[in-house]
């Protein structure tokens, strides 16, 4: 009896192994095919999933539509391009994902590239969604921008020119001829003297304004001694008209491009204003340095600061020129870094890359 008993609990423990492996199979399956049948099948963008090594274990349909020869190349493939040193750094930390953009030349994708664990299994998925139209768009507005700058510069330095040439030239002539007919006049003629005194005064002061403008719009300083020695004399300048204290620091360059120069001058142009206008500071400390990679320039105040939040928004007039201080600098490539603490002064620094 018991033989029997026994005999029919091994059966049915073997029936219930049975089952429970059917119900795991059943499960495993019907997560597979949920995987399969939502998100990455169903994705319009690019679904691509490798292995710990960077070797390609699953595309979906749009992107084997796309890169049909995906799984064929795997990890040699231009889109998993860098990807390997990016899996490595999974492993290191505590980070989970990384987005970045690559560009392959023809197409240019935005990627968020996931660090997933399914069971005991690591993997990496990678959701790709392509923006080439969307940065070549930006690339056109960027070109078209720079060339208005350029534009505007070219334009600068034919205006700064006649200035300096035509009407310079003319008011130098009226002097001396102002001061030929002064000498003619009898000294008696006292009245006449004093008239041809004060118009050979206002010609002087005329032409030192033509000349101060002339120098605004294209400094010559900056073609014949360098980015360098022009900064700090207008610095000097800037100093004398406005009476503050300016300190200048600066280091001899190698050559830069003129759009560069240009660049950094309408910078500490632009700044040195906001300061005379808004910050109420008395003291300011211009610094120019050079490292392998980059040229920076930095005007620090110590006057009221401001909200960086608030200016930046552009809804104020040195908001305005804080905003076309940046779009200037990243024109070239670069960056513009703010720093300003209520009541402790402001740091603006613009750094542009050498190449």
């Amino acid at each position: 009896m018991l033989t029997e008993c026994e005999k029919e609990l091994a059966n049915l423990q073997h029936r219930i192994a049975v089952l429970e492996h059917q119900i795991s199979d059943n499960k495993n399956l019907e997560e597979k095919l949920h995987w399969l049948a939502t998100f990455p099948e169903q994705n319009p963008n690019m679904v691509i999933e490798t292995n710990m090594h960077g070797d390609v274990t699953y595309v979906n349909p749009e992107a084997k539509l796309r890169y049909p020869d995906l799984i064929q190349l795997s990890s040699n493939h231009p889109v998993l391009k860098g990807l390997k040193p990016i899996i490595a750094s999974f492993a290191k930390s505590s980070q989970d994902y990384k987005e970045r953009e690559i560009d392959m030349g023809v197409a240019v994708l935005e990627q968020k590239i996931c660090y997933t664990q399914h069971g005991n299994t690591f993997r990496i998925r990678i959701y790709a969604h392509d923006i080439t139209a969307r940065k070549r768009a930006e690339e056109a507005i960027q070109k078209l921008a720079k060339q208005i700058v350029i534009t505007q510069e070219e334009e600068r330095q034919r205006i700064s020119r006649e200035l300096h040439d035509e009407a310079g030239q003319a008011l130098t002539a009226l002097k001396i001829g102002l001061e030929l007919i002064l000498d003619e006049v009898s000294p008696k003629a006292q009245k006449l003297r004093q008239n041809l005194d004060e118009a050979i005064a206002l010609t002087d002061a005329t032409r030192d304004r033509i000349r101060l403008l002339a120098r605004d719009l294209r400094p010559p300083a900056l073609d014949t001694v360098g980015l360098n020695l022009t900064l700090e004399d207008f610095c000097k300048n800037f100093a004398r008209r406005t009476h503050l204290t300016i300190t200048y620091e600066g280091v001899w360059l190698p050559k830069l491009a003129d759009g560069k120069n240009i660049c950094l001058y309408r910078f500490l142009q632009e700044a040195l204003t906001n300061v005379a206008k808004h910050a109420k500071a008395s003291q300011v400390k211009v610094i120019l340095w050079c490292d392998k990679a980059a040229v920076h320039l930095s005007i620090q105040d110590n006057g009221i600061g401001f909200n960086k939040n608030i200016y930046m928004s552009g809804n104020q007039a040195a908001g305005l020129g804080l905003l076309g201080m940046q779009e200037r600098v990243e024109l070239q490539g670069g960056h513009l870094e703010i720093q300003s603490t209520i009541r402790q002064g402001t740091q603006v620094v613009a750094h542009l890359p050498l190449e």
